[in-house]
């Protein structure tokens, strides 16, 4: 990949408050083009107000469900313009997708035990 292109979350959202699933995925989704497109990313998270791990599970979380390597990631996606305390739930965030895409189908089926527990 030869080109870097920034990509401010602020500008794929329309605002500071990043916490839904749906904007995730549009962020999601400007990554996985830049990609396919043969870029690389630097993701910015540059006036951020509000963040929650939701919105980081569906925007960065989700690339490592399989068509992207972990080094591949580490190669092309680097993140700028993040406090400490975001890149620690982001670090989080993506910790917790390695290991649910890992073993996807025993998270999938104990989350069904305990829907079916509750019903």
């Amino acid at each position: 990949m030869a080109d870097r292109i920034t990509l401010k979350i602020f500008d794929i959202v329309g605002g500071p408050v990043w916490v839904s699933s749906d904007d995730g995925q549009k962020v999601f989704d400007k990554i996985t083009a830049a990609f396919k497109a043969n870029r690389s990313v630097d993701l910015s998270f540059a006036n951020r107000e509000n963040l929650i791990t939701a919105f980081l599970n569906a925007a960065v979380g989700q690339l490592y469900g399989g068509e992207y390597k972990e080094d591949f990631l580490k190669d092309h996606l680097t993140f700028s313009d993040i406090t400490d305390d975001d890149r620690a739930m982001l670090e989080r965030a993506i910790e917790n997708a390695k290991r649910y895409f890992s073993n996807r189908q025993s998270y999938d089926q104990a989350w069904e035990d305990v829907v079916d527990e509750d019903e």
